[in-house]
């Protein structure tokens, strides 16, 4: 029982590192993933203007969030870091999600939902 809080603390270390392998081999451009505020915050390249492969991107995150929500993770919003805007689905967005989704909830529903509840903030361009 003693070992527990070193194992916790190695677990945290190690967890983000492999959520970052998990969003490259989903195809999506991670330079890193942690866990800040029960935000899982993923930093990638990209753009705004890139249109459809930044929504297949923002989708490979959102879906990995989930399943790690759904695997028992403290995790519950995600916020992804582009160099020109950050893209935040809140904690109340995914408890409001959550609550509204049904097994008649079809791939399209959803993400449409997730995109109308996604913030864009964009990053001033001083600094």
């Amino acid at each position: 029982m003693r070992f527990l809080p070193l194992l916790l603390l190695f677990l945290f270390q190690v967890l983000p590192a492999d959520i970052c392998s998990d969003l490259r081999s989903l195809g999506v451009p991670a330079d890193s993933a942690s866990v800040q505020d029960g935000m899982l915050v993923v930093l990638m390249d990209g753009s705004l203007a890139e249109g459809d492969s930044l929504l297949k991107h923002y989708g490979g995150v959102f879906y990995t969030a989930v399943d790690s929500i759904l695997g028992g993770w403290e995790v519950c919003g995600i916020a992804v870091e582009l160099p020109e805007a950050t893209l935040v689905f809140s904690r109340s967005r995914m408890l409001e999600m959550f609550d509204w989704i049904s097994s008649l909830s079809d791939d399209e529903a959803i993400a449409d939902w997730v995109l109308n509840h996604t913030r864009v903030i964009r990053k001033s361009a001083e600094g």
